[in-house]
């Protein structure tokens, strides 16, 4: 491939869609706030960047996937962020789940050195990470979409262009709205059956074959079956995603009451010491209001 790649942000994420990059060809460079998390994709030879200015200066797209809104300030505009080595027609692909008004800032300093942004959260879990299987939710121009759909398309299977810069941030919020809801239910609905005796998989199985059947509830359900709690997508991140959408909503004198009462079980999740467990682990806080142990 002709174009280079920077990578900035090689979590559980950031890690596999990188190496995807690797894997389809691309002359790509990575940078990790914590160095040592570079290691295995140089070994697979991905270059490594000291700075995020060096991996600009390497690189005619950046794709990032960072935590929060802070990681993409710090990544950008600190005093060895990548704004400062943006030149002509560079690029920059936003995958982090940030607010709109983060990704609109970044947008407006980059077009003022020439170069363009794009944003574009995912959804997939690692597993889609791992296999090249993501679905992207775009905002930004329309010609910079179609530009940048191969290197889209080294990491996933389907781009959809939501529209303007913000509104694919927007849409990336609504998607975990309602993943959070669902989860909730879920949740709750597992430990009352449990109460009156319902097996777990005669829930599932009712669910599954019924109008309101999603494949969510059969991942996330086989995983509370299983105990499993090994992060797909960190409680600690979720809220992180309901705050920012709550904000979003309230920018726009929008009420979600919905989502302000879950976000505080997901909290008291936290609280109990869960946070970087995967979000199905939510369970165990509802099983210790009804009085079981979690």
């Amino acid at each position: 491939m002709s174009q280079r790649i920077g990578f900035a942000g090689l979590g559980l994420m950031g890690s596999r869609m990188a190496r995807n990059l690797v894997k389809k060809g691309f002359e790509t460079t990575v940078w990790n706030r914590t160095a040592a998390r570079s290691a295995p994709l140089a070994a697979e030879g991905a270059t490594v960047a000291a700075t995020p200015r060096e991996l600009a200066e390497r690189s005619d797209v950046v794709v990032a996937c960072v935590a929060d809104p802070p990681a993409v300030e710090r990544l950008v505009f600190a005093d060895d962020g990548l704004i400062h080595a943006v030149k002509q027609g560079f690029r920059y692909l936003e995958c982090s789940t940030v607010s709109p008004e983060t990704t609109k800032r970044v947008q407006s300093a980059l077009r003022a050195k020439g170069g363009d942004a794009l944003e574009a959260p995912v959804t997939g879990s690692k597993n889609g990470a791992d296999a090249g299987t993501l679905l992207f939710m775009t905002g930004g121009p329309r010609a910079v979409h179609d530009e940048l759909m191969p290197v889209m398309m080294a990491m996933g299977t389907k781009a959809i262009y939501c529209g303007e810069m913000g509104q694919g941030s927007t849409m990336k919020l609504i998607g975990n709205h309602f993943i959070s809801l669902m989860l909730e239910a879920l949740a709750e609905g597992v430990v009352v059956g449990r109460k009156h005796g319902l097996p777990l998989e005669t829930i599932l199985e009712v669910v599954q074959a019924s109008g309101f059947a999603s494949p969510y509830f059969a991942f996330k359900g086989a995983a509370i079956g299983k105990r499993d709690w090994s992060e797909h997508f960190a409680i600690d991140l979720l809220v992180k995603d309901q705050t920012l959408m709550l904000e979003t909503a309230a920018a726009a004198r929008v009420p979600m009451p919905g989502l302000a009462a879950v976000r505080e079980v997901f909290q008291s999740a936290r609280a109990q010491g869960f946070g970087r467990e995967d979000i199905c682990a939510v369970v165990k806080t509802l099983e210790r209001a009804a009085g079981e142990s979690a």
